[in-house]
């Protein structure tokens, strides 16, 4: 029994060893900025707590979404992580190149720019606005909320889904560190491209549903507006959606009406061109077919 008691006592010190990791890493992220700390060290601290998360605690359910909890506070950590220094990410900017190849699809106008144009109006916040933004905000849950139902009702589907889904947010990441692009809003309001027309709808809804004055002009919250290319929230829809094909056709359709109308809110609303979503859609499609081929 004291045997026993004892390799218990060692596992349980080591858990809270192990888990002290997380507490500490967050606090160093968050002052990051203030340390003036290496960029490769806040990644790497980032990185590492989903491991040590799930080093830390025993097999089960509370593991894994304690994990998927800690591997998506390392995924906002990274995409903000290449904002810390703006000036070295503005030289690299591509504002352009998305820009031309939306104006291509759109035959001569942007899609985006089209929608406004024919169904803002603007100063006055509309229905349509409140209701793709709303739409738009449901994007922080809906990939999780999946993933929270199959890890209730079909635990064996759990790792391969979240990998998936995990990996699509990651690889995003490469665009925002190798290829800042600026999204249609700030294309607009800060260089005058579209004729200053695009606008920041989900800022302005924003601050009227905070009862915040709406801004005239400034509509960049600080966290990373350069993070644009490929759109992560038309990527993880789109992966989310082939998850839930798994479960039955009707799933299947729901997600994928979903992904579809959130395209939609994501180009109405100035957060993102066509271009970006098509590369959200090649990214999603390419670890879908990277998995299958790993499992095969």
């Amino acid at each position: 029994m004291t045997g026993s008691a004892d390799g218990y006592s060692r596992r349980m010190a080591r858990r809270r060893a192990l888990l002290a990791y997380v507490p500490a890493a967050i606090a160093y992220v968050r002052k990051r900025r203030d340390l003036g700390a290496p960029r490769p060290l806040s990644v790497l601290i980032t990185a590492a707590a989903p491991a040590v998360v799930h080093a830390a605690l025993p097999p089960g359910r509370k593991r894994a979404a304690a994990v998927w909890a800690t591997h998506m506070w390392a995924y906002k950590a990274n995409f903000e992580i290449p904002y810390d220094r703006p000036e070295e990410l503005r030289r690299r900017l591509t504002i352009d190149a998305p820009l031309n190849s939306d104006t291509a699809i759109g035959l001569g106008t942007p899609p985006g720019q089209r929608l406004q144009r024919r169904l803002r109006r603007p100063p006055e916040l509309t229905i349509l606005d409140r209701a793709l933004t709303y739409l738009y905000y449901t994007w922080e849950a809906a990939p999780h909320a999946v993933l929270v139902w199959i890890l209730r009702n079909e635990p064996e589907r759990f790792p391969l889904a979240a990998a998936r889904l995990g990996v699509t947010f990651d690889l995003t990441l490469l665009g925002y560190w190798g290829l800042p692009s600026a999204p249609p809003w700030w294309a607009s309001e800060r260089e005058g491209r579209m004729d200053r027309e695009v606008r920041r709808v989900v800022f302005e809804v924003g601050a009227e549903l905070k009862r915040q004055r709406r801004p005239r002009i400034d509509h960049n919250p600080g966290a990373n507006p350069w993070a644009a290319m490929p759109s992560d929230h038309f990527a993880t829809a789109v992966m989310t959606a082939m998850l839930l094909s798994e479960l039955g056709p009707a799933a299947g359709a729901a997600g994928a009406a979903y992904a579809l109308a959130l395209g939609t809110a994501l180009v109405y609303t100035g957060e993102h061109y066509v271009t970006d979503l098509l590369a959200g859609l090649v990214l999603a499609l390419g670890v879908q077919a990277g998995a299958r081929a790993f499992c095969d």
